[in-house]
C-alpha cells in the first residue's frame, strides 16, 4: 500500500505535518530504486525510498526512506545512518548530484505499528557517550522522524480524512461492524482514477486479515473491487456473529458445567464435615436423635465449624449447639 503515492502524500501531510511538509511539489513524487542495500546490511522489502521537487522549482530532491518496524529498535539511528551512506554512494557512483556538485537531502521515516510507544533515540548523537564541549563538533548526526500509530487513539483516526489514517484505524480495529465502516470508508476515498492499485492493494490486507489462512493472491479475482467486497464481507460479518452466538452458547455451556462441579463440590464437602461431626457426637455423647442428626445434616459449613470446634470442651451435647 506504501508503494503508492497518495499513501505517501497523504502520510506525510497529515502525520508528519511539519512546515517543510507544504513545500514539496507532491506532482512530481516518484518512486526511485532502494536496491543500493548490500548483503551485509540488507534492507527489506519495506523498506522505500521516494523523490521530488520543491515548488520552487529548483533542482534540489528530497529522498524520503521510508522504514517500517514493529519492534522497538533502540539502535535504529545506526541502521539509518548505514542505510543513507550507502545511498548517498549510490548517488555519487551514478553521478546524480545538484549543479554545485552536492547530494540532495535525505528524510528518514520509521512508521512504527508496534507495541509500546516508541522510545529509541531520534538522532544517532544521542547513542553517542557525552564528551567535552570541546569534541562535540565531532559527534556524528543523524536525526529521523517517527511515525507512532499507536500514539493515536481510534477515536481521532476515525475522525480524520486521509487513506492512510483509515489504515492505522482499521489495524486497531477487529469488530465486524468496524470492518463494515472501515470498508465503507474506503469505498468513498478510494474513487480518483488512479487509485486502482491502492484499491487492489487494500482488497489484499483486507482478505488476508479477514481470512489470513488462505492464498490471498489466488483467491481474489482480479475484476473485483471494493464494493464487490462489501458485499462479501456483509456475508462474512453474519458468518461471524453466528459464531460468536455459538461461541457465546458454548461458554455457557462450558460455565454451566463448571458452576455445576463446583456447587457438587461444595454440597460433597459440607456432607462430609456434616458426617464427620455426626460420628464425633455419636462417639462422645452416645445415639443422637433423628432431630439432632437432621439438625446437623441440615447446618451450613461455618455452622458445622463452630460446632467441631466445641467437641472437646463440651460436657453436654446441648453445650455443642450453645444451648
Amino acid at each position: 500500500m506504501f508503494s503508492q503515492p497518495r499513501m505517501i502524500e497523504e502520510m506525510l501531510r497529515e502525520f508528519v505535518a511539519e512546515s517543510w511538509v507544504e513545500t514539496l511539489d507532491f506532482s512530481t513524487l516518484e518512486r526511485v530504486n532502494a536496491d543500493f542495500v548490500t548483503p551485509g546490511l540488507k534492507g527489506r522489502e519495506g523498506d522505500l525510498i521516494w523523490r521530488l521537487r520543491r515548488q520552487s522549482g529548483r533542482l534540489v530532491y528530497i529522498y524520503l526512506m521510508v522504514e517500517f518496524q514493529s519492534k522497538i529498535d533502540r539502535f535504529m539511528a545506526v541502521r539509518l545512518t548505514s542505510y543513507v551512506s550507502l545511498f548517498y554512494q549510490d548517488l555519487i557512483s551514478r553521478g546524480e548530484l545538484s549543479p554545485a556538485g552536492r547530494l540532495p537531502l535525505v528524510i528518514p521515516i520509521v512508521l512504527y505499528n508496534g507495541e509500546p510507544g516508541w522510545s529509541a533515540p531520534l538522532d544517532l548523537a544521542e547513542l553517542i557517550d557525552s564528551v567535552e564541549p570541546e569534541l562535540e563538533p565531532y559527534l556524528p548526526r543523524l536525526h529521523y522522524k517517527v511515525i507512532d500509530e499507536g500514539s493515536y487513539t481510534p477515536e481521532e483516526l476515525r475522525q480524520r480524512q486521509s487513506v492512510p489514517a483509515l489504515l492505522f484505524w482499521l489495524e486497531k480495529s477487529r469488530k465486524p461492524q468496524d470492518l463494515r465502516w472501515g470498508v465503507q470508508g474506503l469505498v468513498e476515498r478510494l474513487d480518483r482514477p488512479g487509485d486502482a492499485g491502492l484499491r487492489r492493494a487494500f482488497l489484499v490486507w483486507l482478505d488476508r486479515v479477514l481470512m489470513p489462512d488462505h492464498d490471498t493472491v489466488e483467491r481474489i479475482p482480479e475484476a473485483l473491487g471494493l464494493e464487490e467486497f462489501q458485499d462479501m464481507l456483509e456475508k462474512r460479518v453474519l458468518e461471524w456473529n453466528e459464531e460468536l452466538r455459538e461461541a457465546g452458547r458454548q461458554e455457557g455451556r462450558q460455565e454451566g458445567r463448571q458452576e455445576g462441579r463446583q456447587e457438587g463440590r461444595q454440597e460433597g464437602r459440607r456432607e462430609g464435615e456434616a458426617a464427620l461431626l455426626i460420628r464425633q457426637l455419636t462417639l462422645k455423647f452416645g445415639p443422637l436423635s433423628e432431630e439432632t442428626r437432621g439438625r446437623v445434616l441440615s447446618a451450613d459449613p461455618e455452622l458445622l465449624l463452630e460446632w467441631g470446634e466445641r467437641i472437646l470442651t463440651a460436657r453436654r451435647l446441648p453445650d455443642i449447639f450453645g444451648e
